[in-house]
């Protein structure tokens, strides 16, 4: 059996401040990544519809892992707290049955 510990107020701003501090460094490990690949691209002299697949996958990660740090550090701010609940998330509409070649 799993049992939830009660916190204090102090414990969590201590465990908040934590997270603050380890979003702040996975952004700065995630900036230096994207600034070695951004002078890279610099040198590209081809179209960037031809990236290495390796490339892309790469950057798809950076994105993905800024976007995990953002929404973790608006949580571990408390930035999203006036928000009602259904803003927090983008609600995706799916259309189903439509003909592509008729768009």
């Amino acid at each position: 059996m799993v049992r939830k510990k009660n916190y204090t107020d102090k414990d969590k701003i201590s465990i908040n401040n934590r997270h603050v501090d380890i979003f702040n460094k996975s952004l700065d490990a995630i900036e230096l990544i994207l600034n070695g690949f951004l002078k890279d691209l610099k040198k590209y002299n081809q179209s960037f519809l031809d990236l290495p697949k390796p490339i892309i996958t790469a950057l798809d990660f950076i994105i993905s892992s800024l976007t995990k740090i953002q929404k973790g550090q608006r949580l571990a701010l408390g930035l999203d707290n006036d928000l009602p609940s259904d803003e927090k998330e983008p609600e995706v509409n799916v259309i189903k049955g439509v003909d592509l070649e008729k768009i």
